[in-house]
């Protein structure tokens, strides 16, 4: 699976004040440094790391590159080229930024060490949303960002995010999961993208976060492998899905559940997971911004790790 750890100084203001824990980027990069101490042989579920700008540029107490460390550990590192979402219309959507100078920042994080790249399509699911003016603008977005990230050695993840917020049932979620998945392969054969040198970052098919019925983890299998058996085509290599919005055990249920599911066997791709928040909470509640709790951190993250590459197994 791949560690999502690309939260942006503002999002980790989040995570941080709700346990009290200062928003430096000192305290930002002794948190990170955390995850990268844990041993080798713990992180074997771990492939990659999508990481977050600033954290290219930091160096552990040792004066070692964070970058150079995570290659250590055997882990493939990315980073984040989206600058966030802007207003597309006055319904609650959005659009993605971080086209302008998108080519020069791929050759920076390239000569860096980066071999892949991320950027997210956010998607809402609301009474009148989504529009197909902004499904269909977002998914071209996303074919021109894999464009240029394969033109300069990235791997581009593609990321259409469907949010939970609403209390839409998940068959609504998997109607909009199809629409979505249909127009972002459409847009990236458009624009010819190399589906072999691609991975797809998508949300499991649930039930809106304050739905009075939620599915169950073979509900949610069901109906997310029929959405991908029927949108992603076979030259896509691998499938992991994000956490948004999902406990850390609801995550590793719902992961657990997609690769329990049978209708859909033998699969073309790898399905695991992209997870940030479900492996790192219950960390950063061990923590608390404090050395002494570095290692219960550790053990904290360590076993959420290990929970989620079996999950990616369907144990």
């Amino acid at each position: 699976g791949i560690l999502a750890a690309d939260e942006t100084p503002l999002a980790m203001e989040d995570r941080f004040k709700k346990l009290n824990i200062e928003n430096s980027a000192e305290n930002r990069r002794k948190y990170r440094q955390l995850l990268f101490s844990c041993p080798k042989e713990k992180l074997s579920p771990l492939s990659a790391v999508i990481l977050q700008h600033e954290t290219l540029y930091q160096t552990t107490d040792d004066s070692v590159p964070i970058i150079d460390v995570v290659k250590e550990l055997g882990i493939v590192p990315g980073i984040t080229l989206d600058k966030g979402w802007v207003p597309i219309n006055n319904k609650g959507e959005v659009f993605t930024q971080g086209l302008d100078n998108l080519d020069e920042r791929c050759k920076e994080y390239k000569k860096i060490g980066a071999e892949f790249a991320k950027w997210r399509m956010v998607v809402s699911i609301g009474e009148e949303i989504p529009s197909m003016e902004a499904i269909k603008e977002g998914a071209r977005a996303m074919a021109m960002y894999a464009k240029v990230a394969q033109r300069n050695g990235l791997v581009p993840i593609i990321e259409p995010d469907i949010g939970r917020g609403g209390d839409h049932s998940v068959d609504r979620c998997f109607q909009v999961t199809e629409v979505v998945l249909a127009e972002v392969y459409k847009a990236l054969a458009d624009y010819h993208i190399y589906l072999e040198g691609t991975l797809l970052k998508p949300n499991m098919v649930t039930s809106g976060a304050k739905c009075a019925q939620q599915a169950t983890p073979e509900r949610v299998g069901q109906l997310t492998m029929m959405a991908l058996a029927r949108h992603v085509p076979a030259a896509v290599p691998g499938i992991f899905f994000l956490s948004g919005g999902l406990s850390e055990s609801e995550s590793t249920d719902y992961l657990r559940g997609v690769n329990q599911d049978t209708a859909y066997t033998p699969r073309p791709w790898q399905t695991s997971f992209c997870f940030g928040r479900a492996l790192q909470d219950s960390c950063r509640a061990a923590w608390l911004g404090q050395d002494a709790n570095i290692e219960p951190a550790k053990e904290a993250f360590l076993k959420r790790v290990e929970a989620n590459g079996l999950a990616a197994c369907g144990k």
